[in-house]
């Protein structure tokens, strides 16, 4: 279980300044804004918010939230599909073949995301940026195709 150590006590105030130096570096080109929201919850997880400006999906808002022995890191594409639902996931079954560092999921409540986990070392502040830029990248990729798929009413507007 190397790969996953138990967090230490210090863990949550690293990942907090690691975020926060890179939110001031990815600044620089585009604007970003990142949360603490809270301490521990009931499972002693840690949680950051950030957004992030998206060209297809305005705002993208990325969970980080440091667990026991990871960091898992998710943002929720689009919510549940009204129509088309069997297709929907078919389409993101095949398209996670394409996507590097994350990948797309159904959540609780049938919203599509696109999550990862890794070990907390692991989440550098060059890590952090790669990854933030995928999420941004395939948020911007996916999203019109996965709307126009599980929901009648949506019209890509024009750019």
């Amino acid at each position: 279980m190397d790969r996953f150590p138990i967090a230490d006590a210090d863990a949550a105030s690293r990942l907090g300044e690691r975020l926060a130096s890179w939110a001031a570096l990815w600044r620089a080109g585009a604007p970003v804004e990142v949360d603490h929201v809270a301490d521990a919850d009931a499972h002693g997880h840690f949680h950051w918010l950030v957004r992030l400006r998206g060209e297809e999906k305005d705002v993208v808002t990325v969970w980080v939230a440091l667990r026991q022995r990871s960091v898992h890191v998710e943002t929720e594409v689009v919510p549940a599909p009204e129509i088309g639902r069997e297709a929907l996931y078919r389409y993101c079954l095949v398209r996670n073949a394409d996507l590097c560092g994350v990948h797309l999921a159904i959540g609780p409540e049938s919203a599509l995301y696109l999550v990862t986990t890794m070990p907390v070392d692991e989440l550098t502040e060059a890590r952090l940026d790669e990854l933030m830029a995928a999420i941004v990248t395939y948020v911007d990729e996916l999203y019109p195709t996965m709307m126009t798929m599980g929901f009648a009413w949506y019209r890509r507007r024009a750019r």
